[in-house]
Formats: C-alpha cells, structure tokens, sequence
C-alpha cells in the first residue's frame, strides 16, 4: 500500500482542521443561486427555468479558488461549518461580509431571499389527510411525504464522456416546442458547465504569474490545461476523468444541496481512464494513489454521506473488482478519516478482495468500508420490474439506500412505518397507550377475545396493514405538488428517461422512479410476539391483561419487565421461534407494499432501515412486551435490540441471514458491534469465510464497528482524549464526540462481539 504523500498529508489536515478558505466562500451558493432567478425574463417564469438560471448563476458567479498544493480543484459550497448560513440576521451579515460581498450585496441579498424560499414551497399533503392519517402521523406510527432534494447518483459518466458541448447536442435531439422551457433549462446549465473548468483555469493561470516552484509551476501548467478542457469537452485522460467527475458532482449539490448526493461506481466509471493511462505510461499506480486521495480530500464532511461503491458484479455476474478498487480501499486506509464507502460482493467475488475491504475496517475503526451481497439486491430490484442489467448496477446513496445510477428517482426515506405500534394497536383495541384518548389504530377487537396467540397476531397484522397503509396513503398525496414544486434540471439531464420523455425527474421522468417506505421495530415486534407467545400463551405465567396493565403503565413491576426480557427468545441469537416470527413480519410487510403499489399507482420499495428515527419513533412508543420502557429507543433497522444478542458472532449473522431481504429492494440495514481482535492475521480469514456464508445464506447489507466498550465510555467522559474516534451510527460513520448522549448510550449498549 502506497503512503500518503506529503501534500495529501497538508489537505487533509486543513480539510479535517482548520479549512482556512471556509469564511469567504460563505453565502456564496446561496446568494448567486437567489441573484440567477431574479434576473430570469418575465417569459420565462416556469419552476424549473427559474431553478436552472439561479443554478448556473452560481457556476458562473461563485469564487473559484484552489488551495496551496491542490492537484483537483473547485469545492462545493454547501451545508457544513462556516458554509452553513446562520438564521440570526446580524450573524449572517457578518458571514456575508466574511464571504466577500458588499454591504450593498448583502443588502439585497437579504430583501430577497426569503421570497426565493416561498416560491418552491409544496402544497402541504396534511390538508388531504383523513383523521386516522392524522392521529398515526402524530404519533409517528406512521409517516408520508415524497423527498425531493439530494439522495441521487445521476450519470456522471456522461458528462466524462460527452462534456457539457455534447451534452447540448443531445438535448437537440429531443427538444420539442410544446416542451422548449423544460429542454431550454438543461441547455442552460450546460451552456454555464462549459464556462465552468474555464474559470478555475484563469485562476490557475494567474497562481502560474506568481509562482516560483518549478514542481508547482508544472502542476498548474496541468491544472490550467485540464480544465479549460473538462467539463466542456469529454475527459482525455485519469486525472481530466477525477477533475470533471468532481466538477460534475459540485453542481449536482448546488443544486439540491450536499447531503446524500452520492457518486455512484468510481472504480467502474474512472477505470477505462485509468487503465488508459497505466498502459500508455503516462500516469503511475502511485499516481493515480495521490489522485484519488486529493478526490476524497475533497469530499470529506464531518457528516458524511456523499456515497461511493466499489467492486461487485456486472450482468454476467462476473467479478468487476478492479486495480482502482484496491486504490480505492488503500486510499480510505491511508486518510484514516471517515469517508463513506461501500462494497459490493457476491459468491464470485475474489475473497482477497473482500479481505482486503475487511482489513481497511479493522485498521480505519471508523465503520468504513460496508458491506452489500449482490445476490440478494439484485434478485431483490428486478423482482421490483427493473431489467436485470440495469439492476446489476445498483449502488449506494447517503447510508445505504439503493439506487439504479443514472436511472432512477429512488426518492429514499421517504415514508416510515413504526411497525411495532401494530402491537401496541391490538392491545389496546385501536387506541394509543401513549395518548390513551386517541385512537390511531384499527378497532380490531377486545383483547380479551384474543384466545389463542394466532388471534392476537392477526390483530396485529391488520393493524400492520393498516399503519403502512396511511403512509403510502400520505405519499400519494404530496407526490404531484412536487412534480411542479421541486424541479431538478441538473438530475434531469444526466438521468435517463427525462431528457427523452420531456419529464422533470421530480414528475416521473426517470427511467426507474420508486418511493422507499422505511420500516422500523421489526426486531422488537418479533421479540413482543415471542415474549407474549411464551409467557402468555405457552407458560400462562401471566394472563394478557396482566401485560397491558404492565404496558400501560410502563412495567411498575420491575420484575415482570425482566421475566420478559429474559425468559423469552430475543432476534440475533439464531433461536428459530423468535427468527422466524422477523421473518413472517417482513415477509407480510413487504408483500403488502406490493398491495399498495397497485392501489395507488406508484411504486412502493420496502427499507428495512431506521436512520436515526429509531430514537424518535421510539419516544411515542409505549411500553412493549420485549421489555422496553415507554418512550426507551427502538433497535436500529434489523439490528438486535441493544444488548439482547448474547449467542455469538456466527449466531446473530445466522438470524440476519434468514430475513427475506431479497423482498426489500430498498435494503436491509445491520451495525454489528465486533472485537478489534477479529480484524487481526489470525482471525480476517475466518472472518471473511463466515461473511460470505452469510451471504450465501442470504445477509443482505452489514456495517461492522471496530472498537470495545471501555473505549467508548472513557470517550464519553473525555471527549477531548478522542477526537478522532469514530464510530458507525445509523448508516453513516460519524466522529463519536460530535454524537448526543442518547446516541452515544445506544451504540455503547450494543453487543461487542468477541474473537472467534
């Protein structure tokens, strides 16, 4: 593995610390963006030629600077540290100040930005809500709306291939008078792409005027050639490749912002170039090593989810897994910050490969790289409709949610179900233990009916039913204010489907559009159910009103709340009473998506994922038969509640691996807490047989954190001392410091696997 060199030492460090150009960069997206719409003409009013001039008024107006010693340049003024404008007025004219702009600009700035943000504003779906939406939307049982920023990987390749020139050659192609405004939007931010390289090459150029190292003197001769080339023209070569890929993505998040807005493939896109190059003996493998640690110097976040995947398949199901795939895992090695990155694996994928990947989560400890089984989330999308080719390529956004790049609209996270208040439901004929006067529910009886468990889990089911009706319901309705609320001309040009329907990629005009509904506290279900099925139904220790008297009073009896925490099955220990019981949760979940879809004419995916609202969802919970308190967190995803897989490594991989993932095209999620000692010589071979028995078996997704117990709790009392620890949270790595307590007390209670 090659070292990381001494320039890249001094970037990181100033991306990590002190990132000293941040100040005058502030306002700069925000305000050219709101100058660009107000100087459309009147005859061009039109949402989405209003987003496309502000759009490209940024890249023609916003500061190209480029950093002492920079390689790849240009950055993308977004949503962190000093780019983040304050909402308190006299700190945000001081932000502007700091930026560059005059009193005057700021001024104006000012007058007109808020009537920007009314101008995009969707319709509320909250008016065409029925009571019962109403009730479980407050009680955050269930929720609907349609995301419509960020989360994407576009084609970026196409802008590598073609440049914005060609680009507007092939809008020519389709562009029809009874739809100019929509194709005249994409040209006109093509047409500010081709200017964009041009401005940071005359920087260049003027940096060249002023410099006396010969070494530097060369770099920017290099950086003034690439990009008054890219992304006018099509990449010539690796480094042409990286630069007009990083120029491609800054606009996609000036668009709609940083977050989740992901790259996609890089070792499938950026390998034509670079095998190109190494075979022409132009650029070296330590070349291209400093290449594409300045690329993720560049896309370093303290919060993190810019995506990027390698290895994996293509629609063969031949192993891609490449030289750059390797680079890539050096480089995430070599930086040793938290850079999010995800690999793809299936039964033909080299094991040196994936031991590899494994050694990098052993040595970074940061949770990165993550793990996705293309077995399963291929069978998982074409099953869905899409075409097994396309589907081949799935990869990542943001956490894990999954997307077809170039594609697709996957409109990610943008429903949630909190599946265990089914239970709480049926125990209390419709009405909520939390707020005892309403009733969200379904009236499916009188517990005291419930005779037998089978007619207490068809009462759960129908409620099941019931909550994620109400969020598909909810999704359906704030679907069409979006498709004339949140036009995207940047998704739209590099996303197939829009350019040749004539439609907006938030109206349906990807070749894949799909909304992903989130379903949370799978794993307590089960476990409520196996509690109740063994101590209620089976052993009779308690009558079922005993437990609701529990529940709806938050277990006054401690005793009680441990018999039911310890004296039944718990999910993740490999029992079959409890696992499968997960099983036939997500199995009729899922199926009834299918129901859904065809109700109301959109495509519903199934997200075994929790984000980071398993803490919300689980404060309107009540008490739950698996022992939880009332208002206590709900597992993460289909991660075992905290603290209850006590059977071993192999044990929990077992219960993970029986879920029928392949129904849940949006993925699965799992954070498995493990032993550095696993990552040692002795053990990363064992290690990388059982993940792909896992996988074999059918685990979908996995993430691994890398460190004990002890350390966490001393980080907690000391965050000073640990700085630079981090951890995987829900999805995302984040440093463990920057996390709150509830957070910080959540990944503390998970299980630590040992040795094995």
């Amino acid at each position: 593995m090659y070292q990381l060199s001494d320039r890249c030492d001094i970037l990181k460090n100033n991306a990590v610390n002190d990132k000293p150009y941040s100040p005058i960069i502030c306002g700069q997206r925000e305000y050219y963006f709101t100058k660009g719409i107000y100087d459309v003409p009147k005859e061009k009013c039109s949402n989405i030629f209003l987003v496309a001039s502000g759009l490209a008024s940024v890249m023609k107006n916003a500061l190209p600077i480029i950093q002492e010693g920079e390689l790849i340049v240009g950055y993308n003024y977004g949503d962190a540290g000093y780019e983040c404008l304050s909402a308190n007025l006299e700190l945000l004219k001081e932000q502007l100040k700091k930026g560059l702009f005059s009193d005057e600009e700021i001024e104006w700035y000012l007058s007109h930005k808020d009537k920007i943000n009314q101008q995009f504003t969707c319709i509320p779906a909250e008016e065409n809500l029925n009571q019962k939406d109403i009730a479980l939307s407050k009680e955050l049982a269930s929720t609907g709306s349609c995301l419509t920023d960020n989360h994407s990987v576009i084609g970026y390749e196409k802008v590598l291939k073609l440049g914005f020139e060609g680009l507007i050659i092939e809008i020519d192609k389709f562009s029809t008078e009874s739809n100019i405004e929509f194709y005249d939007s994409m040209k006109l931010v093509c047409k500010a792409g081709c200017v964009f390289g041009e401005r940071y090459a005359e920087v260049a150029g003027k940096m060249l005027a002023l410099c006396d190292d010969t070494n530097r003197k060369s770099e920017l001769e290099e950086i003034i050639n690439t990009c008054n080339n890219v992304p006018r023209y099509p990449a010539r070569n690796f480094k042409e490749a990286v630069q007009s890929l990083w120029f491609a993505h800054i606009i996609n998040t000036w668009e709609d912002g940083i977050n989740a807005n992901s790259l996609g493939r890089l070792d499938q896109i950026l390998y034509p170039y670079y095998i190109e190059d190494i075979k022409n003996g132009t650029l070296t493998k330590k070349e291209s090593f400093e290449i594409i640690c300045c690329l993720w110097i560049k896309l370093y976040r303290d919060y993190d989810v810019q995506q990027s995947c390698v290895g994996g398949c293509d629609a063969t199901g031949k192993s891609v897994v490449n030289e750059l795939s390797y680079l890539m895992l050096d480089a995430t090695e070599a930086l040793n910050f938290v850079r999010c990155l995800s690999v793809r694996f299936s039964q033909n994928t080299e094991k040196e490969f994936v031991k590899r990947a494994l050694e990098v989560v052993g040595h970074v400890q940061k949770g990165i790289p993550f793990f996705f089984n293309d077995e399963v989330m291929i069978k998982a999308l074409t099953d869905k409709g899409i075409k097994y080719e396309d589907a081949a390529d799935y990869t990542q956004i943001g956490c894990v949610e999954t997307v077809i790049p170039g594609k697709s609209n996957p409109h990610a996270v943008t429903a949630r179900s909190n599946l265990l208040k089914a239970i709480e439901y049926a125990l209390a004929n419709g009405y909520s233990m939390v707020s005892p006067n309403l009733c969200p529910g379904l009236q499916t009886g009188n517990p005291k009916d419930f005779v037998t468990f089978d007619k207490l889990k068809i009462a759960v089911f129908k409620q099941i039913e019931h909550i994620i009706e109400s969020a598909c319901r909810i999704t359906s309705y704030a679907i069409p204010p979006a498709a004339v609320n949140a036009p995207k001309p940047y998704k739209s040009l590099l996303t197939e489907g829009c350019m040749e329907s004539g439609k907006d990629f938030n109206a349906q005009g990807a070749k894949y559009d799909y909304y992903q509904v989130m379903l949370l506290g799978i794993p307590n279900l089960a476990d409520s159910l196996a509690a109740v099925q063994e101590l209620v139904y089976i052993k009779k220790k308690y009558t079922l009103a005993e437990l609701i008297f529990q529940l709806e009073n938050d277990f006054p009896s401690e005793a009680i709340r441990l018999d039911f925490i310890n004296k039944s099955p718990k999910f993740g220990n490999d029992i079959e009473e409890v696992d499968s019981l997960a099983v036939e949760i997500v199995d009729f979940a899922c199926d009834y998506l299918k129901v859904m879809s065809q109700k109301y004419g959109y495509s519903f995916h199934a997200q075994l994922f929790t984000f980071l609202w398993m803490i919300d969802h689980g404060r309107t919970t009540a008490a739950t038969p698996d022992g939880r308190h009332k208002g206590e967190i709900l597992a993460y995803s289909v991660s075992p509640m905290q603290g209850r897989d006590f059977n071993g490594f192999t044990a929990l991989m077992n219960s993970l691996s029986k879920l029928p993932s392949t129904k849940a095209p949006g993925t699965t999620s799992a954070i498995v807490e493990v032993d550095p000692k696993l990552f040692t010589d002795k053990n990363i071979t064992y290690f990388t047989d059982i993940l792909f028995a896992a996988a074999k078996r059918g685990l979908c997704n996995v993430q691994f954190n890398v460190v004990d117990a002890d350390t966490l709790l001393d980080a907690q009392k000391y965050p000073d001392k640990y700085r630079n620890l981090a951890v995987r949270v829900s999805g995302f790595s984040q440093k463990f410091y920057l996390l709150d307590k509830t957070l910080q007390d959540h990944i503390i209670g998970r299980t630590k696997h040992k040795c094995l």
